[in-house]
C-alpha cells in the first residue's frame, strides 16, 4: 500500500473516526484505525463493535492495500501533518511508514485478517429531518441519560415514531426529558439509539438547513453524511413507560424568567458544589421566589419576581439537573407545574415547543 494525501484532509478524518476506537479493548485490535487505499480513494475506519465510523477522502493511491495503525498514536501524529503532503506507505516488515517533507516516521501496524468484518446495511426502515431539528432533538435528551452500567437500557434515548411525530425521551431515575417533533418517516417505530451515537451524529452534522436520513436495520442505525458513515448498535430491551410517570395536573403553576432562574441557580450552586446533591431551595410565594443555598462554604440567597397560580410552597431540587434543563431551553419564560415539595416538578416552556422536562425533587427538612 502506497498513496499521498492532503495532511488537513487526513487529520480530518482520523480525528473523526477515532471517536469509534475502543478505549478498553479485550482485542488490541480495535485500538487501531484501518487504512485502505484503493481507485482514488482513502477509507479510515475505526470501530469498538458498538460505534464503527467511516470516512472518505481524495488520494493519490500508488499501490492499493490496506492496514491498520494504532490509533492513539496516528491521531495524535497527524495533528501535526496539517500543513503537509503526507506519503503513507506500508513497509514489508509491517510497519507503516509516514513521510512528510524532507522527514519521515514509522509507526506499528496490527494484521489486518483480526480486524472486525463491518456488515453493510441497507435501509429498512428510516426517519428523515433537518439536521437543526435532529440537533436539538439530542441537545434536549441526550444529557438527560444515564451513566449507569447496571441499567443500560437508561444510557440510550427512546425514539418512538408514531403518525409522523417522533418523540424522543431520555431519563436516569432522577430526571426525564422529553421531546417531539414530525418528521418524515417509513412507518411507526420504536428504537432506543445510544447517547454515545447520538452525539457523534450531531458533532457530524454541519449544514442546519440540510436534511439527513437515520436509517435502521437489524438492531443498527446508520447515518451517512458527506462521505462520513456512521453505524451503531441499538440499546435491546424494554424501555420505561414514561406516560405512566408524568402527572397531567397541578395544584401550582410558576411562571418565571428562565435565564433569571439559570443565574440565580448558578450563583446558588456555587456554595454546593460539593454537595453530593447540590440542594437548591426554592421558597415560592404570591409575592415572589428566593432561591436559597446553604452549606458549610457559606450562603445564598436571591429574590425573583414569579407569576403564580396556586399556594406559597418550599421545594428543593439537585441544582446542576435543573441548571441542565435551563441552559438548553431557549424559551424567555418556563412554567414551574408543581404539586407538593415531594411529587415530580414538570417543567414546560411558554412558548410551548415540544419539550418537556421532569425533575424530581430533593426532600428537605421543613
Amino acid at each position: 500500500m502506497k498513496l499521498i494525501c492532503d495532511g488537513l484532509d487526513l487529520s480530518d478524518a482520523v480525528l473523526k473516526v477515532s471517536k469509534a476506537l475502543s478505549v478498553k479493548a479485550v482485542n488490541p485490535v480495535l485500538e487501531g484505525i484501518k487504512i485502505t487505499a484503493k481507485g482514488d480513494t482513502l477509507t479510515l475506519l475505526a470501530t469498538d463493535t458498538e460505534l464503527t465510523i467511516e470516512k472518505k477522502i481524495r488520494a493519490d493511491v500508488l499501490m492499493e492495500g490496506e492496514t491498520v495503525v494504532v490509533g492513539k498514536y496516528f491521531v495524535d501524529f497527524a495533528k501535526k501533518l496539517e500543513h503537509e503532503q503526507v506519503e503513507l506507505c506500508r513497509l514489508y516488515d509491517g510497519q507503516l511508514q509516514i513521510k512528510y517533507s524532507d522527514s519521515e516516521s514509522e509507526l506499528q501496524v496490527f494484521p489486518t485478517e483480526n480486524f472486525p468484518k463491518i456488515e453493510k446495511i441497507e435501509e429498512e426502515s428510516y426517519f428523515e429531518l433537518s439536521q437543526s431539528e435532529l440537533k436539538t432533538i439530542v441537545e434536549r435528551t441526550s444529557f438527560a441519560c444515564s451513566s449507569d452500567d447496571s441499567r443500560p437500557i437508561l444510557k440510550g434515548c427512546l425514539f418512538e415514531i408514531e403518525n409522523g411525530t417522533l418523540t424522543g425521551v431520555a431519563l436516569d431515575g432522577f430526571r426525564m426529558a422529553v421531546v417531539k417533533k414530525e418528521v418524515n418517516a417509513s412507518g411507526n417505530m420504536k428504537v432506543v439509539i445510544p447517547s454515545r451515537a447520538l452525539n457523534e451524529i450531531i458533532r457530524l452534522l454541519d449544514k442546519d438547513d440540510e436534511k439527513v436520513k437515520v436509517v435502521f436495520q437489524n438492531k443498527t442505525l446508520l447515518v451517512e453524511l458527506e462521505n462520513t458513515v456512521l453505524t451503531a448498535r441499538l440499546i435491546e430491551g424494554e424501555f420505561v413507560k414514561y406516560n405512566h410517570i408524568l402527572p397531567t395536573t397541578f395544584t401550582n403553576v410558576v411562571t418565571v424568567n428562565r435565564q433569571a432562574l439559570l443565574n440565580a441557580i448558578e450563583r446558588a450552586g456555587i456554595v454546593v458544589r460539593n454537595d453530593r446533591y447540590n440542594v437548591v431551595k426554592m421558597d415560592i410565594k404570591e409575592e415572589g421566589m428566593t432561591v436559597s443555598a446553604k452549606s458549610e462554604i457559606g450562603n445564598v440567597n436571591e429574590n425573583m419576581p414569579i407569576n403564580l397560580s396556586g399556594k406559597d410552597m418550599s421545594i428543593a431540587f439537585n441544582g446542576k439537573y435543573l441548571s441542565e434543563y435551563l441552559k438548553i431551553s431557549g424559551e424567555e419564560f418556563i412554567n414551574l407545574n408543581l404539586n407538593s415539595p415531594i411529587d415530580p416538578c414538570i417543567i414546560t416552556s411558554v412558548g410551548n415547543d415540544g419539550f418537556l422536562y421532569l425533575l424530581l425533587p430533593v426532600r428537605i427538612n421543613a
